[in-house]
């Protein structure tokens, strides 16, 4: 409880001389952002949101400069191209009746330009070990959640997200963040690592979340890349025996939904080699898949404007499957870009796929640098494994958390170390 009552103190009250009004909400900010998100995301669309009304008053009101250097106007650049594109796809396509909605929608994608300045007004080092650790706490309440709603209420955990596949691509994530605070000298943040990326890999599996199982090998890439550079403050061998246990534990709890997840995939297998006609999660996807495909070749330059997206996609397909395809999107963000706007899209979209990579590799030599390569990595690959699948842009949660965390994989120069939150 000692560490708790640091943290807060730590969080409110920095005593770095850094503690400004500005830096304790930067603080603050982070901290809820980071823990928010299996809890309920839509917090995290409202504190982006806020960020970025408090950065156009403090901008305006010239509080402080701009202070964006040259990666960061390039980073800032690419990010807003995806946006720029989709709402000229929304203009060059009629009706126009929705184009204050999705304008709305692609407002994170601006963020970068007022979040990243108030940012600065906190020390180098400050807010990304906050976020790291504050990940790792996020998870480990979000998995007990989502154990209580497995044990009790439902087939698939949802947490506070209210959609399983979401769960699962936030669990892929986050946990994937916290175990990076395995590199704190303190030994209560390195147990929060460790049980924050256990507790993000059971938030997977009981959300039945398939995508995001495949994006679990490639994690492992990044952090055997990030570690074999970087040492940590626990020896090989207790390393590996709470990660033996906790793995063994995982899969006993999560046996039960792996088995059904792929007994599910296996019948939609077999009915789709059926050709009977019936829709399953498998089939429609193929269906989606070809309409998009078919709808992209007919206009590849312009496409048809995120506001005809299903209308488009269900034109290309049977008269008798269209009531059955009730989605907002065809489950592949590429072809869903490619939908919105054509090639134009597709290449938008790549680029800001790439930014968090950009921002990380534009740094410096140093621990700064290595880190913002190892969370741009864990970002970008769960966006595009996830995506390439299920859900990916276009959505209340996901769009802010993958701009704010862009901003984030700026904020620090490459020489800046990493140092624990609680410091004392």
């Amino acid at each position: 409880m000692n560490y708790f009552r640091q943290l807060v103190i730590a969080v409110l009250h920095p005593g770095d001389g850094s503690g400004s009004t500005l830096d304790r909400t930067n603080g603050i900010a982070v901290f809820l952002f980071a823990i928010l998100p299996g809890l309920s995301p839509n917090f995290n669309g409202f504190i982006l949101l806020g960020s970025m009304l408090s950065g156009i008053y403090l901008l305006a009101t010239a509080r402080f400069p701009l202070n964006l250097s040259k990666s960061d106007r390039a980073v800032a650049i690419c990010m807003t191209i995806y946006p720029l594109v989709m709402i000229a796809s929304i203009f060059i396509n009629p009706p126009y009746s929705e184009v204050a909605d999705w304008i709305f929608r692609l407002l994170p994608f601006f963020s970068i330009w007022l979040i990243l300045p108030r940012m600065r007004q906190s020390p180098d080092g400050r807010l990304v070990p906050l976020f790291i650790l504050g990940a790792g706490i996020g998870m480990i309440v979000t998995f007990i959640i989502s154990l209580l709603q497995i044990m009790f209420l439902m087939e698939r955990a949802e947490a506070g997200t209210s959609n399983a596949a979401l769960l699962g691509i936030i669990g892929l994530l986050f946990g994937g963040v916290a175990l990076l605070n395995v590199q704190s000298p303190k030994s209560v943040e390195q147990r929060i690592a460790i049980l924050g990326y256990a507790a993000g890999l059971g938030c997977v599996l009981l959300s039945g979340t398939r995508s995001a199982w495949l994006a679990i090998p490639v994690h492992l890439v990044i952090f055997l890349w990030y570690f074999r550079k970087h040492s940590f403050h626990l020896s090989l061998r207790s390393l590996a025996i709470t990660g033996s246990l906790l793995f063994a534990g995982l899969i006993a709890l999560g046996s039960g939904q792996i088995i059904h997840r792929i007994e599910a995939l296996q019948e939609n297998m077999a009915a789709l080699e059926r050709s009977e006609g019936e829709i399953t999660s498998l089939s429609a996807r193929v269906a989606l898949y070809k309409g998009a495909l078919s709808a992209i070749s007919k206009d590849p330059l312009t496409g048809y404007g995120p506001q005809n997206r299903m209308a488009s996609v269900l034109a290309e397909l049977p008269d008798s499957m269209r009531p059955y395809l009730t989605f907002s999107h065809v489950h592949n963000g590429f072809l869903t870009a490619g939908i919105d706007a054509g090639v134009v899209g597709i290449a938008a979209l790549s680029l800001l796929l790439l930014t968090p990579v950009i921002a990380a590799w534009k740094k410096e030599p140093g621990p700064g640098r290595d880190l913002s390569i190892a969370l741009a990595l864990l970002l970008t690959s769960s966006y595009v494994v996830t995506g390439s699948v299920g859900i990916m842009f276009n959505q209340k949660a996901l769009d802010p958390i993958f701009a704010y965390m862009v901003a984030l994989i700026c904020l620090d120069r490459g020489s800046t170390g990493f140092a624990p939150v609680v410091r004392s």
